[in-house]
């Protein structure tokens, strides 16, 4: 049902609000596909699977102190995916600047797992890219500040 893909993306992004890298992996699937922001400094193309999806977001946390990532909205576009508004902030280790960057995230969950993350530069991208695929279907939910 589209309301538990909605869930499960929510539930993940607590889950590492709560309890870290570890808490949040338990929402991947073991066959998660992930892409970064196409062309930014730190996309390297299609990453596979948890273990290197775990290396990369724990290169964020390694860079900044205090990182979190909060969903600003979500939204149930349909077909058991999300596309979620997120806002990571924290202070960089090595320069001590504080750091905010809005974004957006569409999630592919299926049987309960995340199956797929493309990130991009903010909604109005995602949303391009969702046109182009066939159509979007949204329901937004928005959400408070945790």
């Amino acid at each position: 049902m589209p309301e538990d893909s909605v869930r499960i993306v929510r539930d993940c992004l607590q889950a590492y609000a709560d309890g870290g890298l570890d808490a949040m992996a338990e929402y991947w699937d073991e066959e998660v596909s992930w892409r970064a922001i196409e062309g930014a400094p730190d996309d390297v193309g299609e990453m596979r699977g948890p273990e290197r999806l775990r290396r990369y977001f724990q290169e964020w946390v390694d860079m900044f102190e205090g990182i979190t990532n909060v969903p600003e909205e979500l939204i149930d576009i349909g077909e058991d995916r999300v596309l979620a508004v997120q806002r990571a902030a924290g202070r960089a280790k090595l320069s001590g600047a504080e750091t905010e960057i809005r974004f957006a995230v569409v999630y592919t969950v299926h049987d309960g797992k995340i199956v797929r993350g493309r990130e991009y530069l903010d909604r109005g991208e995602a949303l391009k890219a969702l046109s182009a695929e066939g159509g979007v279907r949204p329901r937004a939910q928005n959400l408070p500040h945790w």
